[in-house]
């Protein structure tokens, strides 16, 4: 005698929530392309550094635009990507250079990545005398379209580099 038997499995832990509703959670093609691939073949397309000896060989088809980097740091903390976080932070930590490091350090998404700023900061200051005469400097002190947060948290940057300067 054979009986039909329907195993139900429950899981109980519950889902996480990624909510997506804000103007600043929006994510460019680009990035979320980067991301599916991720998930499905295990690589991204990261900005090629010039030790870089793959940087010649043909991209397979499908292959996603290149990301920028910090964009996809971002989503890959906000989607729960810890090894695609890791990448990019890695890629950011060793691809900073005396012309970028201003963007980076200054553009508001990075007020929160706390590790990565105190990489930006410390870079700056050691690089000071470089980094000023950079037009990504100018930008972030001459801003005006920058919303009062973001002026705040530049403020508060500029005061850090200065301290740590008159040491």
């Amino acid at each position: 005698m054979s009986a039909d038997v329907n195993h139900t499995v429950v899981s109980t832990s519950s889902p996480t929530e990624i909510y997506l509703d804000q103007p600043e959670d929006d994510i460019d093609f680009v990035t979320l392309h980067n991301i599916l691939y991720f998930i499905y073949i295990g690589c991204v397309n990261l900005p090629k550094s010039s030790l870089d000896e793959k940087a010649s060989e043909p991209v397979p088809e499908g292959y996603p635009d290149e990301a920028d980097p910090f964009l996809l740091y971002r989503a890959a903390d906000k989607f729960l990507l810890p090894s695609l976080k890791e990448l990019c932070y890695f890629h950011l930590l060793h691809g900073v250079t005396v012309q970028n490091v201003a963007d980076m350090l200054f553009h508001p998404d990075c007020e929160h990545q706390t590790e990565l700023k105190q990489h930006f900061l410390d870079y700056i200051v050691a690089n000071f005398n470089e980094v000023k005469d950079t037009e990504g400097w100018e930008r972030a002190l001459t801003d005006e379209d920058a919303s009062p947060a973001v002026c705040l948290y530049r403020t508060r940057l500029l005061l850090q580099i200065t301290r740590k300067l008159c040491v």
